[in-house]
């Protein structure tokens, strides 16, 4: 899932690429703007005191502490109390008031707990251990749905959220559970917690009684391997891995697929991409293909949805986006950001751009 939380001077933007294309930022007079389908909005006069972008809304906190939300092309005062964490998603708003936890999710706000401390947030989705009724609960398509109740002790303490699904282990019972597609499943019983990652349709795990290593996809079990990885990270349909031998696998569209029979440099799996490193060549993984884009590793780079941006050896911003890798400005960068699917950069000479849709627009 990837949510940054960001504070006075930093930037961010993003786009829902069904129904809107939104960016923020604090121009050079420290007003807070907003970028709305190719328009410019002066929100803020004075700087903000934290945003973030979701897929369809810009939550911030205003210099005098009002929590607001941008939505729909409108700003809406949420709480004139400071918020004690807020999280956007691509499709949610998920936010603290002390203990108290509140969604904001197609332009309405719902009361989910007035004493909640344990939660996870997904794309699509809030998982949440509700103190006040001993009961574990998630928030999904518009409902709260009873999970687990009569729980004693606070037994689920590592709610674990994908974009579309969550996974946890429960103290009690020692169940290890998944609630996908509105339901709620028992994946196995172990004495020991156990090791997972989660992702889209996808959750990786340990078996620590055989350990062996497994994948739930799409409300399947399928059996990997007879020994457990020596790493392992998930993304949005895919895994990648290595495994006890060494070998570099990934697991995506439902198959196994080596890459590699030796261990890789680095790797990194989020959302969409798979990069990685071999022999000092960085490559992507892109729906079934390996891209090799440079002869060296970036000292820095930044991934979201399908693409991945870095400044190369002689300053310039690239990004390999949808398949097709590229040079972004002919400018000298100063700093940027990629969101979703768009690139926020800032020149120089202090200038804000944004690219997207395979072109970079001006924000003056």
């Amino acid at each position: 899932m990837g949510k940054i939380f960001l504070i006075i001077g930093l930037f961010l933007f993003t786009i829902n690429a069904l129904t809107q294309n939104i960016a923020a930022f604090h121009d050079y007079r420290k007003h807070f703007m907003i970028f709305d389908a190719g328009k410019v909005k002066d929100v803020e006069y004075l700087p903000v005191q934290s945003f973030q972008i979701g897929g369809t809304c810009i939550p911030y906190v205003s210099s005098s502490g009002q929590f607001n939300v941008y939505y729909n092309g409108a700003v809406q005062k949420l709480s004139d109390r400071l918020v004690s964490k807020y999280i956007a998603t691509r499709y949610l708003l998920v936010y603290q008031l002390y203990d108290q936890l509140y969604v904001f999710d197609n332009g309405k706000t719902t009361l989910l707990s007035s004493n909640v401390k344990n939660y996870a947030v997904g794309d699509s989705l809030v998982a949440f251990y509700n103190e006040n009724t001993h009961a574990s609960q998630v928030y999904y398509k518009g409902q709260v749905i009873d999970l687990e109740s009569s729980l004693v002790g606070s037994p689920i303490m590592a709610f674990r959220a994908g974009d579309n699904l969550f996974a946890y282990f429960n103290d009690n019972t020692k169940y290890f559970r998944i609630f996908y597609n509105g339901e709620l499943r028992n994946i196995l019983k172990s004495n020991e917690k156990v090791v997972y990652e989660v992702g889209r349709n996808i959750v990786a795990y340990i078996d620590n009684s055989r350990n062996s290593f497994h994948v739930f996809y799409k409300g399947e079990i399928i059996d990997l391997e007879d020994y457990k990885p020596k790493t392992f990270q998930v993304g949005d349909d895919i895994l990648a891995y290595v495994n006890n031998l060494g070998e570099f696998n990934v697991f995506v569209d439902g198959e196994k697929r080596q890459l590699s029979s030796f261990e890789p440099e680095l790797y990194m799996v989020k959302d969409s991409l798979l990069v990685f490193s071999e022999q000092g060549y960085f490559k992507v993984f892109y729906k079934g293909e390996v891209y090799e884009i440079e002869n060296y590793i970036p000292k820095d780079f930044q991934i979201q949805e399908n693409t991945i941006a870095f400044i190369d050896l002689n300053g310039w911003l690239k990004a390999f986006t949808n398949g097709k890798y590229i040079k972004v400005t002919n400018d000298l960068v100063s700093s940027f950001v990629v969101a979703y699917n768009l690139i926020y950069v800032n020149t120089t000479v202090n200038t804000v751009k944004i690219f997207y849709s395979g072109k970079l627009h001006d924000t003056n």
